[in-house]
């Protein structure tokens, strides 16, 4: 019920729905996207290879996120989100019309550039329509709108890719049906973009700033992020811990159907399970935090969980018990990914928000690229080289990665704590205790 309170503030309402209809429109287009990649490639004989352009365009832009975030802290963030929906609008229609891999990817490119812009301005806009105290809350129900739009995507780029429409439709476009996906994304980004118009724009206490790029404001972005410690220690862990979890996604598959003998439809049900524990995460991680100086403690903690849960997992041979690890493991990954968002946003300078954001999706992003492209080359060589599955080692080893990071951080958040410990019982050693009555207090 606390959580529902929330919504009872309508610009937080505002900020949600529009959230909510740009990340369906971002998973549907991801899908509908490599789909279509697919259908392209099948022709010539290698879908496989050409199903993750679409991926590999999404990726690339990661180095322009701290720019983005510095066109956060510059100019006005409503209006910021409402142009990249507008632009996202116009780029996702124009994927009903790709027929072609180069075509496909530019227009996957450019709108991932856009959504990376709007990124940093959403994340930075929510400690203003949300008070301090209820940032876990508030956070935990935008990733639950995220999440909760993946399967409602997914499904609806399977009834739309078997529907029959009339051929006066699809000769427009590229041929193929599931490409009338594309039309309803755009519409998506369209609600979003009107829904925000009613949102309050932000009052900005710095207006005489130049709107002119500098190389000093983003060398300040850079210097404030990893010279502040807590951001610092918070940003390497949880990319040691991307760059780990990335062979989830890469090496899974192999994983389950090869070294293990199940059915294809098990990566599936792989990944729902570490879906549907993150949602369970969303709905629990707030009654477990009651400071944000504690804070990197507890991400430590969950990080610990989500290690030790994937080495289980990768160690099982009996699928019901993978589920179960996997499911823990997503437990542990939407807690470090909720209590990492309201930390920066609860901690962060107003005027650097958007920065600090900015350079914490592009080392994430970074890590998770280099995952991709290192771990199935890695999995190869000590499969050549070593006895054993190579798959496996990797997992294992990604699992004791994030155990590591675990580790770390709750060495660096223990310190916190101790630190605030010792101010509180040092202001406690010098307090004067004051017995007089008020009432003998002079007028």
């Amino acid at each position: 019920m606390n959580s529902l309170k929330i919504f009872s503030r309508s610009q937080f309402s505002i900020l949600w729905w529009s959230g909510s209809l740009s990340s369906f429109g971002d998973w549907a287009t991801l899908f509908a996207s490599v789909a279509l990649a697919s259908q392209i490639g099948t022709t010539e004989g290698n879908s496989e290879i050409t199903a993750v352009v679409p991926l590999v365009a999404r990726i690339i832009p990661a180095f322009l996120s701290s720019l983005a975030g510095l066109i956060a802290d510059k100019f006005n963030k409503k209006n910021i989100m409402i142009f990249c929906d507008l632009i996202r609008m116009v780029v996702v229609f124009l994927l009903f019309f790709a027929d072609n891999l180069i075509f496909l990817f530019v227009i996957n490119f450019i709108s991932e550039i856009f959504s990376l812009i709007r990124q940093p301005s959403r994340e930075a806009v929510v400690p203003e329509v949300v008070e301090k105290r209820n940032l876990v809350k508030a956070n935990s129900l935008f990733a639950i709108g995220t999440y909760a739009t993946l399967p409602i995507a997914s499904i609806m780029l399977g009834v739309v890719s078997d529907f029959k429409f009339s051929d006066s439709i699809l000769n427009y476009g590229n041929g193929w049906s599931g490409s009338v996906i594309f039309i309803f994304d755009s519409l998506t980004f369209l609600l979003s973009s009107y829904i925000l118009v009613f949102l309050k724009s932000e009052k900005r206490k710095n207006s005489s700033r130049s709107e002119v790029f500098s190389y000093s404001e983003f060398k300040e972005g850079l210097s404030y992020f990893f010279k502040t410690p807590s951001i610092r220690n918070i940003a390497i862990s949880i990319s040691l811990s991307l760059f780990a979890a990335g062979a989830l996604f890469i090496l899974g598959y192999t994983f389950l159907t090869v070294d293990l003998g199940f059915s294809e439809s098990s990566f599936g049900f792989m990944i729902a399970a570490f879906g549907l524990g993150i949602l369970f995460s969303m709905a629990i991680v707030n009654y477990f935090v009651s400071s944000f100086s504690r804070v990197s403690f507890v991400i430590g903690l969950s990080m610990l969980l989500t290690g030790a849960a994937l080495f289980a997992a990768f160690r099982s041979t009996e699928f019901i018990y993978i589920l179960f690890f996997i499911f823990l493991s997503g437990v542990g990954t939407g807690s470090i990914y909720l209590l990492t968002i309201s930390f920066l946003q609860a901690t962060t300078e107003v005027d650097l928000r958007g920065r600090v954001f900015g350079n914490f999706y592009s080392i994430g992003r970074v890590a998770l690229l280099v995952s991709f492209l290192t771990t199935g080359l890695i999995a190869n060589f000590l499969d050549n080289y070593f006895n054993g599955s190579g798959v496996e080692i990797v997992l294992q080893s990604s699992a004791i990665i994030i155990f590591v990071s675990g580790a770390i951080s709750i060495v660096s958040g223990y310190k916190q704590i101790n630190n605030a410990i010792e101010i509180e019982n040092s202001n406690f050693n010098n307090l004067k205790l004051d017995f007089r009555s008020t009432e003998d207090e002079p007028e």
